[in-house]
């Protein structure tokens, strides 16, 4: 891992629990004042003592898993930051602490706020104002220098608020703690305003798909699909089977996706999942299977390359003869996922890995297709699908993902782009599918998350060597992408995909 990279998280983390300690430490100090009652002291004590669970909450609410019995608390978290608002407005407009540390505290909590409002606004199904709906793709532009796209989706990426010292220290420690932490935000809050230009734009990108139509395509020629569970470590939760099945009967689906990290490609995990499956499974199923990276990934990769190699190609064979997918990709993004897991490895390495894994996979089973899937669209992306493309290759299937990036529709736009151009310099293409298409409607809103996938549904029937689409997710469980919220509610891209299904049905009957 990067050295730089290493700082900044340390760095991140660092802050974050140092501002904790801070308000649980500064608001004892101030409630044991004995000042008199008053609403700074009530937003004092109140934000103390929820801080905590208010973070937990905007944690665990963020997943289906938990979200149906955290949701009647949701509310909680921008209460909580609404408090902290408060509490530094007080101390700086009755000269309880001065501009040089109330003024940035008071500008950050603000920002803080507004996300949290935004968010909480989005989760449960009320679209936030334009303004605050920028402010929050330009947090997740600032913590992408740490986070990279997982600001985009992962509720654990937040900033905590942090309350202004409303009485004096004579202790020095105190005193420079004091400008550390509020430095510390100060730079936080900077990040977030430079981003906000870029992130206004973000927004408004999306609004290129609007009039966007599909292509009609003949008879099953064009499928859909949904990528259904979390990226399993472990057995599927049971919550996931019950819902995610039920949409895809729902959406009249029968292509499903799974991504099966290491960890659950054997033993009773594998049992499990293999047993979860079969009441799916029939002539008409695609079934298509991811293999992920496991915990430690890097690590395991530095230490022994050939070790690695060795394991992983050892979880495609058991993934082959327990899920007898249809289609299986044994790389899970290269220079996608497989960039921020395993850093950036050669082309040369991908291709001898993915060759070694289709020979296991068609030894299992001949009649299943391997595939690799394209997610940066740079050069590296670019040696690895020319050689899967070219009629030599042991590959079968190729794919795309096609997810918005920080800039929203302006990285899948050219994304899209590059990829339309890599099919016209293929003479003969082979079957290609985009592995992944939706958005982000936390961080950019859920229209945006609605418009993205008409996008690439537009272009996508569009392309006659694209046999279909896997829209992810099915819910939000590790991340925050899916079409229904933690809420059980059903996004509006719910909507958007059961009409391109239901239109792409009608004209193929035409």
């Amino acid at each position: 891992m990067p050295s730089t990279y290493r700082l900044l998280l340390v760095g991140y983390f660092g802050i974050g629990a140092a501002i904790v300690a801070w308000n649980i430490a500064a608001a004892s100090r101030i409630l044991q004042s004995r000042r008199k009652l008053s609403i700074s002291i009530l937003a004092t004590g109140f934000g103390a003592l929820l801080l905590i669970p208010g973070l937990l909450v905007a944690i665990s609410d963020a997943s289906l898993v938990y979200g149906r019995a955290i949701q009647p608390l949701a509310w909680l978290w921008p209460t909580v930051t609404v408090l902290f608002v408060i509490q530094a407005a007080a101390a700086l407009s009755r000269g309880r602490v001065s501009a040089i540390l109330g003024v940035p505290i008071l500008t950050y909590d603000v920002l803080v706020a507004m996300v949290a409002i935004c968010r909480h606004l989005n989760a449960i199904g009320i679209v936030p104002p334009y303004f605050s709906l920028v402010l929050s793709a330009a947090q997740s532009d600032a913590l992408g220098v740490v986070a990279g796209s997982a600001a985009l989706s992962r509720a654990t990426w937040l900033l905590v608020p942090m309350f202004a010292p409303a009485l004096p220290s004579r202790s020095r420690l105190r005193v420079a703690v004091r400008h550390v932490l509020v430095l510390g935000i100060s730079i936080a809050s900077a990040l977030v305003l430079i981003e906000l230009p870029g992130a206004s734009e973000t927004i408004s990108s999306y609004s290129r798909y609007t009039d966007e139509a599909l292509t009609a395509r003949s008879g099953s020629d064009f499928q859909f699909g949904l990528k259904i569970f979390p990226d399993l470590r472990s057995a599927p939760p049971g919550v996931s089977i019950t819902n995610d099945f039920q949409l895809a009967d729902s959406l009249g689906i029968q292509v499903l996706s799974i991504v099966v990290d290491p960890e659950a490609a054997r033993g009773k995990a594998l049992d499990s999942l293999s047993h979860s499956l079969d009441d799916v499974r029939d002539d008409s199923t695609v079934l298509i299977v991811t293999l992920g990276y496991p915990r430690g990934a890097r690590e395991s990769f530095n230490q022994s390359s050939s070790a690695y190699v060795t394991q992983r190609v050892a979880d495609v064979n058991r993934l082959a003869r327990a899920l007898k997918p249809n289609i299986i990709v044994p790389a899970y993004e290269p220079y996608g996922e497989g960039a921020r897991e395993l850093g950036t490895v050669s082309p040369e390495f991908w291709i001898d890995f993915i060759s070694r894994a289709a020979t296991i996979a068609h030894h299992v089973n001949p009649n299943i297709r391997v595939a690799v899937s394209a997610a940066s669209f740079g050069s590296r992306d670019s040696v690895v699908y020319t050689w899967a493309a070219s009629r030599g290759s042991p590959v079968d299937v190729l794919g795309f993902s096609l997810m918005p990036g920080f800039d929203g529709a302006t990285s899948l736009d050219t994304h899209m782009h590059i990829a339309q151009r890599w099919l016209r310099a293929t003479a003969q293409p082979k079957p290609h599918w985009i592995f992944a298409a939706g958005g982000y409607p936390v961080a950019h809103g859920e229209a945006s998350q609605l418009l993205a996938l008409r996008g690439v549904l537009a272009w996508a029937t569009s392309q006659p060597s694209v046999h279909g689409v896997i829209f992810t997710d099915a819910g939000d469980y590790d991340a925050q992408r899916g079409l229904r919220a933690p809420d059980g509610r059903l996004r509006p891209a719910f909507g958007e995909f059961q009409r391109a299904i239901a239109a792409e049905r009608e004209s193929g009957t035409q």
